[in-house]
């Protein structure tokens, strides 16, 4: 079951910063009214991660996920969360960089555990 919420938890995290791309990327094309939802999502993202956090560590002590995956999702929460200052101090510079950088970590621990066998019924 601990597996289900975790694939859930992860691809609702891939979502949220795939969406925050698409809401960066009208922001940057001239909408300003998007980029209230992008740094509003911003938020949401890093909810999404603690409770990922939170997840695996119960499910590491399960053995159900590696210890690896949890410290990737650490350095996730790290980097989002410097995501949120690099935004609102507008360095663009590392800002945009970062978030792809996040979004590939993301995507690929989200394909690491959906390749994971199931909970057998």
């Amino acid at each position: 079951m601990g597996l289900v919420i975790l694939r859930s938890v992860l691809l609702c995290h891939v979502l949220a910063i795939l969406t925050q791309s698409i809401f960066a990327g009208q922001f940057l094309s001239g909408s300003d009214s998007e980029v209230k939802f992008h740094e509003w999502t911003g938020w949401v993202i890093l909810a999404i991660s603690l409770t990922q956090i939170g997840i695996m560590v119960a499910l590491v002590r399960s053995g159900a996920v590696s210890l690896m995956l949890l410290f990737g999702s650490i350095f996730v929460l790290l980097g989002e969360g410097l995501q949120v200052g690099t935004g609102y101090g507008r360095f663009l510079n590392v800002h945009i960089p970062l978030g792809v950088i996040i979004f590939g970590i993301v995507a690929a621990q989200t394909v690491s555990i959906f390749s994971k066998p199931g909970p057998s019924k």
